[in-house]
Parts: structure tokens; sequence; C-alpha cells
């Protein structure tokens, strides 16, 4: 009895094991929906067409008038409204905007307030319908990135610029603390890695290094001065040229590309000269430049909610940064005219930072109405879907999603869908476009009723339709 029960052991632990041999080996497992009964916006063309969209898993497989539902499809039927490609944020700062309102209280926060408030803080983009963002400096790693693409957590798909680079007395300087100025150390964004300075050529490589190795997606260094920034005049020029060369030599090295926060014309040149791939604002371009950056084939991320009628209620005139932001306002109708004649690249850029979540919303909300104001719907509407994807593209490898393409609806794609109440290159009212900056009452929480249907990769986050 002792050795049938020993044998009886042993043939029920080889059972388990033994991997298991099915009688007939049905393949590979398809999910598959189909959403029906829609109006198409491509994020390619300046139209909408009827149809339907089939995805399989998390790809878009077919679209078109008389596309067919496969045997346990989930079918979705949108009730006529607009299905376009999920939105995308190209200059997003995931991890100034909430947690502290100042660059002194950016010295005196921790890593639990910060990471607590940027999970917050991305996924309220989803809850706005954008299935993906860039973000543009300030996203020292990628841990909310990590949590959100392994499905822990909602959020987009995150392209992690790592830390602001800026020189000495340059753009970011204000946030590297008191320590940096006096050669004590270093202060917390720059102990972060959230902003960092970085002098001469060996300095740059070691800060552009330090990124990569937190798996940054692409780098952003500052060649000009901001407005909201201090230490650096707005006619001031950052890093010489073989150092703007020396980052971009990094960065190809790693197969992405640099992009550069630059406002006045001389810097922009520079740039796109030592070969950057994104002008991040460039507000005060001429036309010798812009006909280089169209050239190149450069990408320009400008956001034209920062020269707002109602912006002057931040940066008040006479102060230090309503003086800067006066000069930009001089110059930003040369260059708005120039974008309309050369009509570059152009992608979504809010640029929210140093503010609460609440005014975040606010001013997503008001850069689709001012920049559609300003170049149209479908201008803006191309710049938040299939130009923003481009741009994500740039980051090859290092944007770690590499399956299918974004911001566009067609055969291979992500399936990362919103369907919307009415029309959107008739009245962008329906994404939540607002003439105001700071709306009275302001928006309380993030979502809108006019997008009824979010999915991201596949998967459904939102569906309130009837």
């Amino acid at each position: 009895m002792m050795i049938n029960r020993c044998l009886t052991t042993s043939v029920l632990t080889l059972m388990f094991l033994v991997p298991q041999v099915r009688a007939q080996d049905d393949g590979p497992k398809f999910s598959y929906t189909l959403i029906k009964n829609v109006n198409i916006f491509d994020g390619v063309n300046d139209s909408v067409k009827p149809g339907s969209v089939l995805i399989e898993n998390n790809l878009i497989k077919n679209v078109g008038a008389n596309v067919k539902a496969p045997k346990g499809a989930i079918v979705i039927d949108g009730g006529g409204r607009t299905l376009m490609p999920g939105l995308i944020e190209s200059h997003v700062h995931l991890n100034l905007v909430g947690a502290f309102g100042s660059l002194a209280g950016g010295q005196a926060t921790d890593w639990d307030v910060i990471g607590a408030t940027s999970l917050l803080y991305a996924k309220e983009f989803l809850d706005d319908g954008y299935t993906t963002v860039r973000d543009a400096g300030g996203a020292s790693g990628v841990g909310v990135k990590r949590l959100i693409d392994r499905g822990l957590t909602p959020g987009p798909r995150i392209y992690a610029g790592g830390a602001i680079i800026s020189q000495t007395s340059g753009h970011v300087d204000g946030m590297t603390g008191p320590e940096h100025k006096s050669g004590a150390g270093i202060g917390n964004m720059e102990r972060l890695n959230i902003a960092v300075t970085a002098d001469g050529i060996p300095d740059l490589r070691k800060a552009v290094r330090r990124n990569f190795a937190y798996q940054a997606s692409h780098i952003k260094i500052c060649t000009g001065g901001g407005v909201l920034s201090l230490l650096d005049p707005l006619d001031s020029s950052g890093f010489s040229m073989e150092e703007i060369k020396a980052v971009v030599d990094e960065t190809n090295r790693y197969n992405t590309y640099t992009t550069v926060h630059a406002y006045q014309d001389i810097d922009i040149r520079r740039s796109i000269e030592a070969g950057v791939k994104c002008i991040e604002h460039g507000h005060m371009m001429k036309e010798e430049t812009m006909k280089l950056l169209v050239e190149k084939g450069v990408f320009l991320s400008m956001n034209m909610s920062a020269v707002s009628p109602d912006i002057s209620t931040i940066y008040a005139p006479g102060t230090p940064s309503g003086k800067k932001l006066a000069i930009v306002l001089k110059e930003i109708p040369e260059t708005v005219a120039l974008i309309k004649k050369y009509k570059p690249k152009l992608v979504h850029n809010v640029d929210s930072s140093l503010v609460p979540l609440e005014q975040a919303r606010g001013q997503r909300d008001h850069e689709k109405w001012i920049f559609a104001k300003t170049f149209g719907n479908f201008a803006t509407l191309k710049s938040m879907t299939s130009t923003g994807g481009e741009l994500c593209d740039l980051a090859g490898k290092r944007g770690t999603y590499q399956d299918g393409k974004i911001g566009v609806i067609e055969p291979g794609a992500y399936a990362d869908i919103i369907l919307v109440d009415g029309n959107p290159l008739e009245d962008l009212a329906c994404l939540g476009a607002h003439e105001k900056l700071f709306p009275n009452p302001p928006r309380k929480i993030a979502g809108h009723k006019t997008i009824p249907f979010i999915m991201k990769d596949g998967k459904v986050y939102k569906n309130t339709l009837n």
C-alpha cells in the first residue's frame, strides 16, 4: 500500500509538472470589437466619413463603410457620433502640476506628494479624452508610466522627457534651489532629477545620459530664456552651438531626438542648425528660420494660451514676467502669419506648470479654443492627433509603444479611440474647447459629457452611450 501511495503521488506530481497536451490546438485567440454607425475623422483628412471600425485585440483591423463583425465580436453602436483618434497632448509637465504652486514650493516637496499628484494628473488626461501625452520635461522617471502600462491604474500612454536641462542662469536655474547658487550643493528639484543645470559639454553629456538611465524617451534642453523664469533674460541665449550639438549627438546615438525650449529667433535657428527635431514655444520666429524649420521637417510645439488675453492675470504688466510677456505679445502676430503661410508641423501644446489641477483643466480647454480661433478647427484637430503621433514616433524604441501607430484611425494603428457628440471640424466645444482661460465657475472634475466613449489600447475606459 505504501508503494502504491508513493507511486500515485509521483504520478500526480508529474501531471502538474509536465505540460498537458491538448487534443487539438485551436490556435491564437482574438478578441474583436466593432464600432458601427459612426462618422469617422481619421486624424489626417479634413472630413468625416460614415462607416465602422473593427478592432482586433488592441489594434485597428479594418475601417470602412461595409465592415462586418466576426462571430463573437462585441458590437458598439455609435449612434451617428464622430469617431476619432484619442487626443495627444505634446507638452505636459506631469510632475509640475498640482503638487506645488511655486518654485519655492518645489524645494519643500517630496516624492510622495509629487508621485501621488502626477498619478491623479495623468488620469485626468485620459478622462478628458487624451490617450497619449508627451512630457516636455520634469518626468524624471517612468514610475507612473509603468503603473499605467501594466494596467494597474488608468492613464494615457506617456512619452517621458526626463529632467529639463538648462545652463546656469538658464530657464530652469531658478528651480534648482538656493544650494545651487551658493555652491553648497544641489536643490530639491535637481536632487529629484526634475530640473538640472549643466555647463560645458562633459556635464551636458552626463545629464543627458542620466535621463536615459531613467528611461527618458527624448531629451529637452533650453537654448533661450523663458517668461515664467527670472534668471534668464528673454534675449539671452542658452548653450553654445557646440554644446547643443553634443546633446543632439547623445540623443542620436540613443536613436531618439532632442527638443528645445526657445522663444527668440536666433535660438530657434541655432537649434535647428544643430539638428534638433522640435521647437517648444517658438513665438518669436522670423521668416528665414520658419523656412528652415519647414525644410528640415522640424516640429513646432507652440502654446497659444501663453499669449491669451487672459494671461495677464498671471503675468501682470510691469512685473519681470509681465515685461517678458509683453515682448512675446509684440512678436507673435508675425509668427502666426508665417505659420499660416508655410504650414509647419504643429502639435498640441498646453504647457501647464506650477498650477493646481483645476486650473490645468481650464488651460486644456482654452488652448483648444484659442488655437482653433487662430489656425482653424482642422489644424487644431490634426495637431492633437496625427501630427502629435508623428512627433511621438521620433522616439523610436525609446518610446516603448512599437506595435502600432498613434493619432490615426487606420488599419494597424492602436485602438486609441474616442466618440464625440457633434462634429469637431465644425465646433470644438464638443471636445471641451472654452473661450475663457479661467472659466467661472471652473470645471470641478475631469471629463466631458460630450465625450461619452473613451478607448485606449483596445480597452474601454468610459462608456456612457445610451
